[in-house]
């Protein structure tokens, strides 16, 4: 199967945007995803596909922790910039409107919910890794939450 045949087909899957984030050093790691999946309420635990090569999975890898936002239609903005597709966020997370979680990690404000994660488990799978997190806390937001579909972002009304 060709590789863009599959993007194509995976692109009329609707996904929920959140960006994950993690601690390196003094400074922050961050990047959007589409896979976060809850697999688990007894104990309460998600997943999210991480590519290999990239920062904040080494982050999280190392600090064995993670937090996620769930972003809302009005922060596609947010979700191009961890995606890569915008202006570069800096390390310190400045430009960002963040606050900090009561496990150190950084939570954008103004959300449709955020989790806090333990790392509690890591399977490679093809060019990323699968990182099942334990969720220590989770905070319901407010507002419509960001989707993707068809490479498009949309909100459910």
């Amino acid at each position: 199967m060709e590789e863009q045949e599959f993007r194509d087909v995976m692109a009329r899957l609707a996904a929920s945007v959140v960006v994950v984030s993690a601690r390196v050093g003094t400074g922050f790691r961050g990047l959007t995803a589409t896979s976060l999946v809850s697999i688990s309420t007894d104990p309460p635990m998600v997943l999210v596909g991480l590519d290999r090569m990239t920062m904040t999975r080494n982050a999280v890898i190392e600090t064995k922790a993670f937090n996620v936002s769930v972003l809302t239609r009005s922060q596609e903005f947010i979700a191009e910039r961890f995606a890569g597709r915008a202006p570069a966020v800096a390390a310190a997370w400045n430009e960002v409107p963040h606050h900090v979680g009561a496990n150190g990690l950084p939570l954008i404000d103004g959300c449709a919910a955020w989790l806090e994660c333990n790392l509690a488990q890591v399977h490679e799978a093809g060019d990323h890794d699968i990182c099942v997190g334990e969720v220590e806390a989770a905070i319901k937001g407010e507002g419509e939450p960001l989707v993707l579909w068809d490479r498009s972002f949309w909100s459910l009304r």
